[in-house]
Parts: C-alpha cells; sequence; structure tokens
C-alpha cells in the first residue's frame, strides 16, 4: 500500500465518528445515547480500497470516538487511528431529532504503518498536518490542524449539530464531516447517510 493513495482522513469524510454526547437536562435523549455505537466495516477511498471502523462511547456528559483507518476494505492492516473527546453543552428536542451542542476537548491522530509515517513527515504541510516528527503508533494533537482538506475545530470550539435515533441506528447531520457550524445558525438541518449501531449500553 503507498500512503500517497490514502487520502489523509477520508475516513472522516466518510465515516468518521468523532461525536458528542447528550445533556443532562435532555434525559430522555440522554437515555438513549448513552453506550456504544458502532459502524460496520465501510469503505472508502478510490475504488473503495480503504476501510474504516469508528466506535463512539457515551458516559454521561462525556464521550469519546475513535476512528481506525485500515489499508484493505475489509478492514485488515491499521494506517491511521483518529480520536475526539468532547462535552455536550445543550439539548433540545426538534420534532424527530434532537438540537446539541459539543465542545472539543481534544482531537489526535496516531499513524499504525511505518509506510504513513514516512509519507507524514515527507509531507508536513499537507498530509502531516503542518506537523514533522510523526512517529509510528504516537498520536499527535491535530486540533485547530488543517489535514489534507480537513480543517478541525480547536479545544474549545462549540459545534452545533442534529441527532436521529431510529431503534439502534443512531445518525448525525454535521460531524464528522462539517467543522464550522459554530453557529446555532449553521447547525445543519439533515442526516448524513453513515449510521452508528448500538452495540453496548
Amino acid at each position: 500500500m503507498k500512503p500517497a493513495r490514502i487520502p489523509l482522513l477520508a475516513a472522516l469524510v466518510a465515516a468518521a465518528g468523532i461525536l458528542p454526547s447528550l445533556p443532562a437536562h435532555a434525559a430522555e435523549g440522554k437515555v438513549d445515547l448513552q453506550g456504544e455505537w458502532t459502524t460496520d466495516c465501510l469503505k472508502i477511498g478510490k475504488n473503495d480500497r480503504h476501510g474504516i471502523v469508528t466506535r463512539i462511547t457515551i458516559r454521561g456528559e462525556r464521550m469519546q470516538a475513535v476512528s481506525q483507518l485500515y489499508a484493505r476494505s475489509g478492514c485488515q492492516q491499521p494506517t491511521v487511528q483518529v480520536r475526539y473527546e468532547g462535552t455536550l453543552d445543550g439539548g433540545l428536542k426538534d420534532q424527530d431529532s434532537l438540537q446539541f451542542a459539543h465542545t472539543a476537548t481534544s482531537i489526535t491522530m496516531t499513524p499504525n504503518d511505518s509506510d504513513v509515517v514516512e509519507h507524514y513527515n515527507r509531507d508536513p504541510k499537507g498530509a502531516g498536518c503542518g506537523l514533522t516528527g510523526w512517529r509510528e503508533n504516537i498520536p499527535f494533537d491535530v486540533d485547530g490542524r488543517t489535514c489534507a482538506a480537513i480543517a478541525f475545530a480547536r479545544k474549545g470550539d462549540t459545534l452545533f449539530d442534529r441527532a436521529w435515533i431510529d431503534g439502534n441506528r443512531l445518525r448525525f447531520a454535521a460531524f464528522p464531516i462539517k467543522w464550522s457550524n459554530r453557529t446555532q445558525e449553521d447547525r445543519p438541518q439533515s442526516p448524513l447517510e453513515t449510521v452508528y449501531y448500538r452495540t453496548s449500553y
């Protein structure tokens, strides 16, 4: 696998789940989102050559989401891991969805493959998120950085989003495609295609 062929964070564009929990005062929604939510192994990249799995764990008002990218479409041979942590700032039921805002506390990327490390260090302004010194299996803070076409939120940035729950299926409106929805007016109105399935409570 050539690292240049890995669209950096295409997984985030396609299916990464770096997503928030619900507010304490939105009791019904909070119960719905508690636990663990996981995508299927999703095909991404040119000709669907790569794969990704995203797992979101929500406990109270804290959440953690990890997206693992793979070299192969069947989700074999890990290449890059993206981890998001955040806290919920508010929520309100709106017809069939829940409006909420979440605040980023940490966004990191960890290359899991020596070829990817070499690629990031060779192209620090593009694939390397403006950073040098990438090392295998060592996480780097990428909050506030632009990695390829993705401009991540900074620590402390609040993003306005929307969620839909249908049985054991969960979808979001903005995350992780859009990171510029920083006002209520910028809150997206329709769900993304990516589905997260409840895998535990």
